[in-house]
């Protein structure tokens, strides 16, 4: 991934996947949560820690990109509707929305979308604002 490949309006995904108790629970370990809502005994059935798809991001930028240097989060925004659910096949898509050059960095806005595979329901809403590095840059 790099400057020359990115442009706006490119469209990434859709990626498919299925909202497993394993990786809540391990989301929730990650997050040193106790909330009742993200265990496989909750009432109502187990929910995925929000920021959970924040995961979304990779998975969309995975898929579509090979090679190049990462990128840092600058900026976030995320609108949630429904929360994750196990069991849940959800569609994640996104576009690259916004590109910029600021103090000789490279920025690049994405939004991204993720739906009940099922029904079509918004689930959420997000755009990261990432600024990708040079060779090096984190060392």
């Amino acid at each position: 991934m790099c400057a020359e490949n990115l442009r706006e309006g490119m469209v990434l995904g859709p990626i498919h996947y299925v909202v497993s108790a394993e990786q809540v629970d391990g989301f929730a370990r990650a997050l040193k949560s106790n909330n009742p809502l993200f265990t496989s005994g909750a009432a109502g059935g187990q929910i995925a820690p929000p920021t959970m798809r924040l995961n979304d991001y990779a998975l969309l930028i995975a898929a579509h990109f090979r090679g190049g240097s990462g990128g840092v989060h600058a900026k976030h925004r995320c609108d949630l509707f429904e929360p994750l659910r196990v069991g849940q096949a959800v569609k994640a898509t996104g576009r690259i929305a916004r590109t910029y050059r600021k103090r000789g960095k490279f920025y690049f806005e994405l939004e991204y979308e993720a739906r009940d595979a099922q029904s079509n329901r918004l689930l959420t809403r997000q755009t990261i604002t990432s600024v990708l590095l040079q060779e090096g840059e984190m060392r």
